[in-house]
């Protein structure tokens, strides 16, 4: 199992943050990874499709919404078709957590096996350079 961690302050509040975060088919901050999100359902068991972004490859994936708890600020999903990516059991869950009144810590998580395990660093690369893609989409967002 691989796994890939970061957290990063975002400079503003935690309900704002939130309410992007908390936004499973969102597509504000997919961008530059995703080209088009569909969604169908609502609430836990929702599933969102994500068309990839023509820079990381073609195909779409489809997660299921496993967790939304808004008064911890949490959101899970697990991958449930992985279209052409080249890992199973994939799951992720994002936090976000005060740091002062203008202020949150964003916490995201992913965990997957590589369908070859040869190459675990470079599908975490694939991860870590997707998150980052997030962050950066959540201050263009916020305008931090």
């Amino acid at each position: 199992m691989e796994t890939v961690a970061v957290a990063q302050r975002i400079e503003a509040s935690a309900d704002r943050v939130w309410a992007l975060v908390g936004d499973f088919g969102g597509d504000v901050l997919t961008r530059g990874y995703v080209a088009r999100v569909e969604v169908a359902g609502r609430g836990i068991g929702a599933r969102r499709t994500y068309h990839l972004d023509p820079s990381i490859g073609s195909g779409a994936v489809v997660e299921r919404l496993v967790e939304l708890d808004d008064a911890e600020r949490a959101i899970g999903y697990d991958m449930v078709d992985y279209g052409p990516l080249p890992w199973a059991d994939y799951g992720g869950r994002i936090t976000v957590t005060p740091a002062g009144p203008d202020a949150c810590i964003l916490v995201v998580r992913t965990r997957f096996l590589p369908l070859d395990p040869a190459r675990g660093e470079e599908l975490r690369g694939l991860s870590r350079g997707n998150i980052g893609l997030y962050f950066d989409n959540v201050r263009a967002a916020v305008g931090a």
